[in-house]
């Protein structure tokens, strides 16, 4: 048996770890100082948004434990409730997880819409917790806002995202 050479090593391991680092460097990258107002919502959508496809397309690569990673950090970095992140972005990878199969079969509209309805709830949780935690109603109007910028951010998202599959990712 002929076993791969340290760059054929390499290779393989950064291409097992591109989802779970794509989506660390997107949350670094909207978390920068971009001086535009109510911006740091678009570091919980991004991130939402990379679980979810990253599951649906390259579940092995973005395992549960991946995603506890990056919730961990995310939860760090937002400086939101601890543990809120990351416990919607568990349930998220869950769900994403469960539904992989029928999703895979459909067009990407059917996929949208159930990201939709993914992301709708997962904002639900989020904005349900953060208000149970924080013991004071928090804005909905905040909530609504996030679900709006995940949802019109998925699309493009989700076309990098399977050009950067294609390209660089072996099928599952």
């Amino acid at each position: 048996m002929i076993r791969p050479s340290f760059g054929q090593q390499a290779d393989i391991a950064w291409r097992a770890a591109l989802p779970v680092g794509l989506t660390i460097l997107l949350l670094f990258v909207a978390l920068l100082s971009w001086h535009l107002p109510r911006l740091g919502m678009i570091a919980s959508a991004l991130v939402l948004i990379s679980v979810f496809f990253w599951t649906v397309h390259q579940p092995g690569l973005m395992s549960m434990w991946g995603v506890l990673s990056i919730g961990l950090l995310h939860d760090f970095l937002m400086l939101a409730p601890f543990g809120v992140g990351l416990l919607v972005l568990l349930i998220v990878h869950g769900i994403a997880l469960w539904q992989r199969k029928p999703l895979n079969g459909m067009p990407f509209f059917l996929i949208w819409a159930v990201f939709g309805l993914v992301a709708a709830g997962a904002t639900l949780l989020t904005w349900l917790l953060v208000s149970f935690l924080q013991e004071t109603l928090v804005n909905p109007a905040q909530a609504f806002n996030l679900f709006l910028l995940e949802f019109v951010c998925y699309p493009p998202l989700a076309y990098v995202f399977a050009w950067i599959e294609r390209r660089l990712l072996p099928t599952d």
